[in-house]
């Protein structure tokens, strides 16, 4: 397979320039797990609010493992996970299996009570997740104590710790009863009692919080009075600064059906590292690859944008393509890339990219257009 590798200088060229560094991170979170099966219920509500009313997020969804287990497709979307139970996930084994690939997939991941902290079977994390993903050891149980308060800080220069100055639990104030943690792990605060409040898995998009995310007492009793919702928008913070590429929209068919845009595993847009995308179903094995900045405006047109204009109907621009690059590749793929530098001041830049597939036979345009995908660099 012939591949096209932007050097160091085309990728500066071409994309990393003065627009790129102003860019203003726009995170989008998730809830997720099994706080209740209904999705209005407070207790997915109540930390979806205090998320929101933080103006740290651009969107903060609910993605319930009650009924189906997410994908990772679904999951990519998303920079972060606060992940929680209170309820029973359709399988807790599957919902730890795609929790771990989105952690290797560069997403991060926040995990509370109980989900970290349960002795009832099926509601902690099981699968893969049990090798390694964890930070505090979820098979201990959970244990309570009325309007608990912050107590020892170990790391007070933590990012997680930003600005939290106190810390109070509801009239139950839920907490993990155990303190051992996985190998590697860090204790960044504890409880009066010291229990885990917070701590940090040897994975850094790894983030363990030692409370149950509804407001109390509006909502729970397990959960917290006040300071919950810095610590749970900092640990979201954090989490996020992995790079990966997240899937999104859809192809148009032509020969050989949609032309896809995947990522080949193992690779992911990290500092230093070189991100491998596959355009497929090429009936020529020719295509074009399109970047840019923006997957809702490309210059006077809103996306997405009806390509039957352009000879090509069924077929929709989904991303800006600032630059665009010929491909030629063998067997229906051709692959392009690019290595990420290693600046930092590149954390959280955004690009979007699109496959394009020469097929003469499938409309006046002879073209067709794959699903797009969203490019987040990061650590």
């Amino acid at each position: 397979m012939n591949r096209h590798l932007l050097s160091h200088a085309a990728l500066g060229a071409a994309l990393l320039t003065g627009t790129l560094a102003a860019q203003t991170p726009t995170l989008r979170v998730a809830l997720c797990g099994a706080a209740s099966a209904t999705l209005t219920a407070c207790q997915w509500t109540s930390p979806q609010t205090a998320l929101q009313a933080t103006g740290r997020f651009a969107t903060v969804d609910i993605v319930s493992a009650i009924g189906s287990t997410p994908t990772l497709e679904q999951l990519l979307q998303y920079d972060a996970l606060l992940v929680y139970t209170n309820s029973t996930p359709t399988s807790n084994v599957a919902l730890g299996n795609v929790l771990a690939d989105y952690v290797d997939a560069g997403g991060g991941v926040v995990v509370a009570v109980f989900a970290n902290s349960t002795l009832t079977a099926g509601r902690n994390l099981d699968g893969r997740w049990q090798s390694g993903y964890e930070v505090i050891l979820d098979r201990s149980g959970n244990a309570s104590g009325a309007n608990g308060t912050l107590g020892t800080v170990h790391l007070p220069g933590h990012p997680v710790m930003a600005g939290v100055t106190s810390f109070t639990g509801g009239s139950i104030g839920s907490r993990p009863s155990g303190t051992a943690l996985e190998v590697g792990s860090l204790v960044i605060a504890e409880w009066n009692d010291g229990r885990i409040l917070a701590a940090q898995g040897a994975n850094p998009r790894r983030i363990d919080l030692g409370f149950y995310p509804p407001q109390a007492p509006t909502c729970s009793g397990s959960g917290w009075v006040s300071g919950g919702d810095l610590l749970m928008a900092n640990a979201l913070e954090f989490v996020a600064n992995g790079g990966r590429f997240a899937p999104f929209g859809a192809g148009c068919a032509g020969a050989l059906g949609a032309p896809t845009l995947t990522a080949v595993p193992g690779t992911r847009p990290a500092f230093g590292q070189t991100l491998l995308l596959d355009i497929g179903n090429l009936p020529l094995s020719v295509g074009v690859a399109g970047l840019g900045f923006s997957n809702t405006n490309s210059g006077p047109f809103t996306l997405p944008l009806d390509l039957a204009l352009f000879g090509a109907p069924g077929c929709n621009l989904l991303a800006d393509a600032a630059v665009a690059f010929f491909l030629v590749g063998s067997s229906n793929v051709a692959q392009f890339g690019f290595t990420v530098p290693a600046n930092p001041a590149l954390q959280d830049l955004n690009v979007y990219a699109q496959g394009f597939a020469l097929d003469p036979a499938a409309n006046p345009a002879g073209l067709t257009t794959s699903n797009a995908g969203r490019i987040r660099v990061g650590a």
